[in-house]
């Protein structure tokens, strides 16, 4: 079998310049992501784990989803060695970008993997605007994971190592992957179909082909059973295999799939030269089943979107985060077939304007994320000046589920931006349904309301939080508030 380093590596010198823009382009993500640091770490998700780990000293894994501890282990160790409180925000907003940039140097300079490093470009910026300023949605890492677990195996296939060992590694690097999320086993199955058609460059024999394949459906398989059981998962899984295929124009009012080509217009534009010029070269070089595969399998990935959520409007930074597996699905006949054939210059040209464009949108799409730091920090204002340090806010606020997007985080994200803002005691503040209201009121002095649930003072770390244990929480009202 003749060595390779990497699974697709047609025109190497070409992809080679190409593939070092992408870690230059995770550096600038990178000094966004400290930039934007309030606006990241103060928006629902990254606050209540941020919350969590300093806290309970501990990682907090949810839904098995087991990578996702490779960007906890920050706040996790920084928290045990006492840094300051504004700096561990800083640096946990940080560690996602520091963990693309470290798997983007691997691909490029260790692995020599040019095609799943300008994948991965493409992967963190073409479906990419809100859904910067929500960095916590774990099929990032699972993306990050999944890269590693192809360039890993594919160089160690080159190298001839015994079979058992590479079954190991394999496992490991794919199991770590696909169980970081379960829309990774969508796009490990892709990857490895679409390696395996350009054969030229396939680094296994026919033996590990057919033992590796095998083993990679056997653990998306078991992903799907371990995520049908219970929680989160088990709500998207139900909807898939309990609905029916819908009929053409049911499919096309579903909000996802209509705010999707919506989106063409003002958005995602790039997508569409991307992924067309791309098929037009794949089929110019008669990659004809490659080419039909590719585009099913984008369909059929839309389609699921639609049927898993066909009755929610959702916000832009939800969703984007389930386009941008897309991207890699899409994006693969470019990196394959359209970027070999161009000049070195006209390449690198062509994909650092791609990403300087997403960029633009990627950075100007703070300002609704700034405006709800303005707007916790105007509530925590008014708190001050009527004294107040820890409150309740009847629902329904309309104005709550608007400018604020989404207000669950509300009990965290008002205590961090209390805690950054030098308040001694911190303040903090909730939303509850008027159902909720009196399990809310009930909580004592000595007790502090989460996201999901109390904290009792035993359980707080004072070095970093320190509440006023004194009163209870009481009703305001937010008009009453913000007079």
């Amino acid at each position: 079998m003749r060595e390779t380093t990497s699974l697709i590596q047609p025109t190497v010198n070409k992809l080679k310049a190409v593939a070092r823009l992408v870690p230059v382009l995770i550096l600038v993500l990178l000094a966004g992501a400290i930039l934007f640091y309030k606006e990241r770490m103060l928006f629902i998700d990254a606050p209540h784990v941020l919350f969590r780990v300093v806290n309970d000293g501990r990682l907090h894994i949810e839904e098995h989803r087991i990578g996702s501890f490779i960007t906890q282990m920050f706040p996790l160790l920084l928290s045990k060695c006492g840094i300051p409180f504004r700096l561990l925000t800083v640096l946990y907003s940080a560690s996602f970008y520091i963990f693309y940039c470290i798997v983007a140097l691997l691909l490029v300079y260790k692995f020599r993997n040019y095609q799943l490093a300008v994948l991965f470009g493409l992967y963190l910026t073409l479906f990419v605007s809100d859904t910067f300023y929500w960095p916590n949605n774990e099929v990032h890492q699972g993306i990050a994971w999944l890269f590693l677990a192809f360039a890993l195996n594919s160089h160690f296939a080159a190298k001839s190592k015994p079979l058992a060992a590479g079954i190991l590694i394999f496992v490991a690097t794919f199991a770590l992957a696909i169980w970081t999320h379960p829309l990774i086993m969508i796009v490990a199955v892709y990857l490895w179909a679409a390696n395996w058609m350009h054969k030229d460059d396939w680094p296994y024999s026919r033996t590990q082909t057919v033992i590796f394949s095998l083993l990679l459906l056997t653990i998306a398989y078991l992903k799907f059973e371990q995520g049908n059981e219970h929680g989160y998962d088990a709500t998207k899984i139900d909807l898939v295999t309990k609905t029916q295929l819908p009929g053409l124009s049911e499919i096309f009012q579903y909000p996802v799939i209509r705010y999707f080509f919506e989106g063409f217009m003002s958005n995602y534009w790039l997508f569409i030269p991307v992924f067309i010029g791309g098929l037009f070269f794949a089929i110019r070089q008669k990659n004809y089943v490659f080419s039909v595969f590719t585009v099913l399998y984008a369909t059929g990935y839309l389609l699921l979107l639609g049927i898993v959520f066909k009755d929610v409007n959702t916000n832009r930074f939800y969703i984007e985060s389930e386009y941008m597996p897309l991207a890699i699905i899409c994006c693969t006949p470019f990196v394959f077939h359209l970027l070999p054939k161009l000049t070195i210059k006209t390449g690198s040209f062509l994909v650092a304007l791609i990403f300087c464009i997403r960029i633009v949108f990627i950075f100007q799409a703070h300002h609704k994320f700034s405006d709800r730091v303005t707007i916790l920090d105007g509530m925590l204002n008014k708190m001050k000046e009527k004294n107040l340090s820890k409150i309740v806010i009847p629902e329904p606020v309309p104005f709550a589920d608007s400018a604020l997007i989404m207000n669950w985080g509300a009990p965290v994200e008002s205590i961090i931006l209390s805690k950054l803002k030098g308040d001694v005691p911190q303040r903090t503040f909730l939303f509850a349904d008027p159902n909720l209201l009196p399990i809310a009121m009930k909580a004592g002095s000595d007790t502090l309301i989460g996201c999901w649930e109390k904290w009792p003072k035993a359980r707080i770390k004072e070095n970093y939080f320190q509440p006023d244990w004194s009163v209870q929480y009481t009703t305001v009202g937010f008009a009453e508030l913000m007079k």
